[in-house]
């Protein structure tokens, strides 16, 4: 378990860095271009970032969001509008077959080139959108709050171990008391019964 951790901790910390030097890059991107030495269009995340709760596939050309994932700070208010979001999302998959189709696509090698690709297709569709909407927060901060608590959850158990990032420890120390919740987020995921357990 310490190793797959490890090797998680080693992953998620290169992907948070092609992130930062995809942002860093944009502004000098003229300048280096001209020189012939960078192309920032090829400067993609290589590896998949996983993600909790119903809808979100990250895609390599989807830094940006993850760089946003690793400053976003996870609370009360915004993690229960995000539970509520994955219930709606939920509700549409169960009723809209189109919705429903969308939803389990798979688009892990779509978007070469275009950035965002994965937050974007999870834009695309209306009855999705609208669903995540309805619970008080947009398309994007539902994105990022997925792959915030996705991030966070592997080091629920040792926040002291988890990679410098802005909040990435205090998200996992947040995390620890709400495993009710991120069983729910999980089951919702893989498309099984919610199973709730009543005191």
């Amino acid at each position: 378990m310490l190793n797959n951790n490890s090797k998680w901790a080693k992953s998620l910390t290169a992907i948070v860095a092609v992130g930062l030097v995809a942002a860093c890059s944009r502004n000098g991107d003229k300048e280096r271009s001209a020189a012939g030495t960078v192309d920032s269009a090829e400067v993609r995340t290589t590896a998949i970032m996983p993600a909790v709760g119903p809808g979100v596939q990250v895609t390599r050309t989807d830094a940006r969001s993850v760089t946003k994932a690793m400053d976003f700070k996870l609370t009360p208010e915004n993690f229960a509008r995000f539970v509520a979001a994955a219930d709606s999302i939920d509700a549409v998959d169960g009723r809209d077959t189109a919705a429903r189709a969308h939803l389990r696509a798979n688009i892990s090698d779509v978007g070469s080139t275009d950035a965002d690709a994965g937050l974007k297709w999870l834009e695309t569709n209306d009855a999705v959108s609208k669903a995540i909407t309805s619970a008080g927060m947009s398309v994007r901060e539902y994105y990022v709050t997925s792959i915030a608590t996705a991030a966070a959850t592997r080091f629920m158990d040792d926040p002291a171990s988890a990679p410098a990032t802005p909040a990435l420890a205090k998200n996992a120390e947040f995390l620890r008391s709400r495993k009710a919740e991120l069983a729910r987020l999980q089951a919702l995921r893989d498309h099984k019964p919610v199973v709730t357990s009543t005191p």
